[in-house]
């Protein structure tokens, strides 16, 4: 694990360290893309990150499905990016999307 200040105010929040063993990505992928997009967050530590999705997902039930499973599938994209990122020892916020590490 590498020393790495906090974050600035307003940059993400809390941080998450990378676990021993790592996460596999594509597990945490397959993980968000077919539990309510938000079981992959919560193996990574991203909490809170995990139940907006699942509220957002659940919510989006009742557009027929359609909003559920785009949230599945931003959430399984950006949880791969998440979980590429502590695999490979960096430190990610608990709000950083995508690839917006800073």
């Amino acid at each position: 694990m590498t020393n790495v200040p906090p974050p600035a105010p307003g940059k993400g929040g809390d941080l998450v360290y990378p676990q021993q063993p790592p996460k596999d990505p594509i597990l945490i992928l397959v993980l968000n893309l077919l539990v309510a997009g938000c079981l992959g967050y919560f193996m990574i530590g991203q909490k809170m990150k995990g139940i907006v999705a699942v509220i957002a997902w659940v919510l989006g039930l009742f557009t027929c499905g359609i909003v559920s499973g785009l949230v599945s599938i931003a959430a399984a994209i950006d949880g791969y990016l998440q979980a590429q990122h502590l695999k490979n020892g960096l430190p990610v916020a608990q709000w950083t999307f995508f690839n917006d590490h800073k």
